[in-house]
């Protein structure tokens, strides 16, 4: 990590106090660099996330879920589209960027663990990955991983950068949508003495990779993201927030939250 300068001392001073930006503004390179990574980062994953869920569309057990599950789509594409379009206005090519890229690639083996590693060159958070091979995976999706977007977002209704800060309500509206959804499906299933075993297994398969979604809990970039105000929580503050409600959640519908071990987590996929 670079030492910071006394520019970079006095810029986080400034946002502390309540220094904001536009795109329109003179920016720092520390904070160009820092909010385009966090951008890329959303509206990769949005994009992919769309793509991932959109054989679901048809999949889906009933007419009801179908239609919840395209308005779900539409959501994360939506989302993509917001974020990319903010990019835009700060002079991005995101329409070159999108099509240089394999968003609806996955990796074959339904079993493989990249840990925190990214297995293409695009911006998306790993788990958007993975398959979603099964109806239960569908769902533990919205009740773990949108439940966890959530948490990520919640710090960016504060964020220095106004265009961000202006843009991400909505979308945090949405998300708790979908995570409703997983939350109802999920407790349904855990119910159903015939699909309880099964929701169990997919559920130790998602857990580790959603809570790799967090990050590190020490080192890595979410200190400065902090000081540039672009973050108002460490990863561990975040993770900790999210497993309490899952923990909580699983606790009363009779399923059990896996052990997580951050610094065991493998890569046993080959990055291509």
């Amino acid at each position: 990590m670079r030492a910071y300068t006394a520019e970079d001392l006095k810029l986080f001073e400034e946002i502390k106090n309540g220094r904001t930006f536009d795109s329109t503004s003179e920016m720092p390179e520390i904070y160009r660099k820092n909010l385009m990574n966090l951008l890329w980062m959303q509206a990769d994953s949005e994009y992919a996330g769309g793509l991932g869920y959109m054989p679901w569309i048809a999949k889906a057990p009933n007419a009801h879920e179908r239609v919840l599950v395209a308005q779900i789509v539409k959501d994360e594409m939506r989302h993509a589209h917001v974020i990319y379009n903010i990019l835009n206005d700060l002079g991005e090519k995101t329409h070159e960027h999108m099509l240089a890229h394999e968003f609806d690639w996955r990796i074959p083996e339904d079993l493989a663990n990249i840990g925190f590693s990214r297995a293409k060159k695009d911006k998306r958070v790993n788990i958007f990955y993975y398959n979603i091979t099964y109806w239960e995976d569908f769902c533990l999706f919205n009740f773990l991983m949108d439940r966890a977007a959530g948490h990520v977002l919640e710090d960016t209704l504060n964020s220095s950068y106004l265009p961000w800060k202006n843009a991400i309500g909505t979308i945090c509206k949405e998300e708790h949508m979908h995570l409703a959804h997983g939350d109802k499906t999920v407790k349904l299933m855990a119910q159903d003495p015939e699909k309880k075993a099964f929701l169990q297994e997919r559920l130790n398969l998602w857990w580790p990779r959603v809570m790799n979604t967090f990050g590190k809990s020490t080192g890595g970039a979410n200190d400065i993201y902090q000081k540039l105000g672009l973050k108002n929580r460490s990863n561990a503050d975040v993770r900790a927030a999210f497993v309490k409600e899952i923990e909580e959640k699983c606790a009363e519908w009779g399923l059990v939250v896996p052990e997580y071990i951050e610094s065991e987590q493998p890569l046993e996929y080959t990055l291509s």
